[in-house]
């Protein structure tokens, strides 16, 4: 069977490396995109285990579409009875990029009329009340290339459910887990966010050390079809949280100046697990010492987070320069800041934290002696 990770811009790399270092097979990756084969079981650990993706589909069909008759004969002809449950909501949404079918509101209602008129046809039944669970149907059109999917998730997968408290502008949990997974961190290496806000990176890192899966603290839509065998899928959470890791020592630290924000780090990273290695001070950056070899992630303020501590960049930028053995990871919508850091990054790259744009500036140290 078909399956696609969707992922923020920049971040389908690492989603690709999670799911092949989970012995999934990656059938190919485009923009936003990563597109593997598994079965029902796959599909359900895909869920649990993936800590950058946003959501995981199911590709129910994909041909070429260039009219909406085209549309409406295509999606009755996929056979929704085999994944849908009858009583369910059945919620249909649209994304066309440079398609002659631009319009996403008639997509989705010619989408709906033909999905009605399939299951009328091949059930019998006459009315849908959709009172019951939710069938999350997307259609997706690139030029004339369109393709059904089925939302597998259900809420987007950053929203982990550990995190209660939050401050200003939070890091998505997936991107934090992003940032992680592509810096020289490795367990038993020291972590440090001196800007920690509601210690997403921290706890994103703590969760890898601890061998813990991102899914396990919430539900996913999959639960409720009728196609799910939700033996096997209890089962796998057995299997997951069997593979936690309490044994590990790990020196994970968070820190920020503002109490609400280190109050809010203890909690979530309470309702995570992780909260006997994630280490909370509250700090000023320009009063830190990194430990030797340490990896640096974070994600400093800006914009009104920024006012009245103008200066606060290049403090950060001084700490770089003094911490040579250190490896910095400096996400930020600043585009001078290396500038300001009066030293050019050994590597940038693109990132998106929901619709804001983002670079993020890689600093790197040597390895460990």
């Amino acid at each position: 069977m078909r399956f696609v990770a969707t992922a923020a811009f920049g971040v389908e790399a690492v989603v690709k490396r999670e799911l092949i270092g989970s012995g999934f097979d990656v059938e190919k990756v485009e923009n936003g995109r990563v597109y593997f084969n598994t079965d029902i079981e796959g599909m359900m650990r895909a869920n649990l285990s993936l800590r950058a993706a946003d959501r995981v589909y199911m590709v129910l069909s994909a041909r070429e579409v260039l009219s909406f008759d085209a549309l409406y004969e295509w999606v009755k002809g996929i056979p929704f009875e085999e994944y849908l449950d009858l009583k369910g909501r059945f919620h249909i949404d649209a994304n066309s990029v440079k398609s002659t079918l631009y319009s996403e509101r008639d997509i989705q209602s010619i989408t709906k009329k033909a999905l009605i008129d399939r299951l009328k046809e091949r059930t019998g039944t006459e009315r849908f009340k959709e009172e019951g669970d939710r069938h999350r149907i997307l259609i997706t059109l690139r030029g004339d290339a369109a393709e059904a999917w089925l939302d597998t998730s259900g809420e987007a997968l950053f929203k982990r459910g550990y995190r209660s408290e939050q401050v200003e502008a939070p890091i998505k949990e997936t991107l934090a887990a992003a940032l992680v997974l592509l810096s020289f961190y490795e367990r038993g290496r020291t972590l440090y966010d001196p800007f920690c806000g509601s210690g997403t990176i921290a706890i994103e890192a703590a969760m890898i050390a601890k061998s813990i899966a991102p899914g396990l603290f919430r539900s996913f839509d999959f639960e409720h079809f009728i196609f799910t065998d939700n033996a096997a899928y209890q089962r796998l959470r057995k299997e997951a949280y069997s593979a936690i890791d309490h044994s590990v020592e790990e020196s994970i630290h968070a820190s920020d100046i503002d109490h609400a924000a280190a109050r809010a780090t203890e909690e979530n990273a309470l309702n995570a697990g992780v909260d006997d290695i994630v280490d909370i001070t509250i700090s000023d950056v320009r009063h830190v010492t990194f430990p030797p070899y340490a990896v640096v992630i974070t994600n400093p303020p800006y914009g009104s987070r920024l006012e009245g501590d103008e200066d606060l960049y290049e403090a950060l930028g001084n700490k770089i320069r003094e911490s040579n053995t250190c490896s910095f990871y400096v996400l930020t919508p600043f585009q001078g800041v290396e500038k300001t850091f009066k030293r050019r990054a050994d590597k940038t790259r693109v990132l998106f934290n929901g619709p804001l744009k983002t670079r993020l500036y890689q600093y790197h140290g040597p390895p460990p002696q």
